[in-house]
């Protein structure tokens, strides 16, 4: 079983990560899509019941912007995949990894969006801490347009 683990969306924690990331980068937060069912298109805010969030923000580490894809689940797992273009990593929370060999809270590098590398992010809730940590690391490496230094920070948030 994936992200969630069977475990229903949480629409107010999506909510509350979105006003989150207006909180912290405020003008840099470009446009705000959501998406109400799984393979539908993105749409502006129509209701309460939403299924992930797409924020558009400025600048990029290596374009003029990029974009957050975000999701959460009751249970706790989240999935934050960033993109812009040439350049995406993931990460993401998942309870079913604890009885493999992968990590709970793991990275996607830019590298190889497969691997499951350790999360420097030491936090599972609330949506709000989970979304300043993913923030600072994003943040780390759009001030030296360098990606190698997303998940590169300790103990986050």
């Amino acid at each position: 079983m994936g992200m969630g683990n069977g475990s229903p969306i949480d629409s107010e924690a999506i909510d509350e990560s979105v006003q989150q990331l207006h909180n912290q980068l405020d003008r840099g937060v470009v446009n705000v899509q959501f998406r109400y069912r799984k393979g539908h298109p993105f749409k502006q805010w129509q209701g309460n019941d939403l299924r992930e969030a797409r924020v558009t923000v400025t600048p990029g580490i290596h374009q003029r912007g990029g974009y957050f894809d975000i999701q959460l689940w009751e249970n706790g797992d989240y999935k934050y995949h960033y993109r812009e273009e040439g350049l995406e990593f993931r990460f993401g929370r998942e309870a079913a990894n604890a009885s493999t060999n992968k990590p709970v809270r793991h990275f996607h590098p830019p590298s190889d969006l497969h691997a499951h590398r350790q999360s420097c992010i030491g936090v599972d809730r609330p949506p709000k801490l989970v979304t300043i940590a993913v923030l600072r690391t994003w943040w780390a490496a759009v001030e030296h347009g360098d990606e190698s230094l997303v998940n590169a920070q300790n103990g986050l948030p």
